[in-house]
């Protein structure tokens, strides 16, 4: 068995920024994560701008063991 061909995760550029909608404001603009709101009993998943990431993101839970 071999690799004939490169796999597609190992020949692409990871600090190429990726654009697309944001689910949350519907602009075009950089992804910073993929998300799923659940918003009057819909469940809808997509990418999330940086800038909505930020300011929506609630507060960091820590767990002490």
């Amino acid at each position: 068995m071999s690799w004939s061909r490169s796999h597609s995760s190992l020949t692409e550029d990871a600090a190429t920024p990726v654009i697309d909608r944001c689910i949350n404001c519907g602009n075009h603009q950089q992804v910073h994560t993929q998300i799923t709101i659940e918003y009057e009993g819909s469940i809808n998943s997509g990418p999330i701008c940086r800038k909505c990431h930020s300011t929506n993101r609630g507060p960091r839970m820590v767990t002490i063991d």
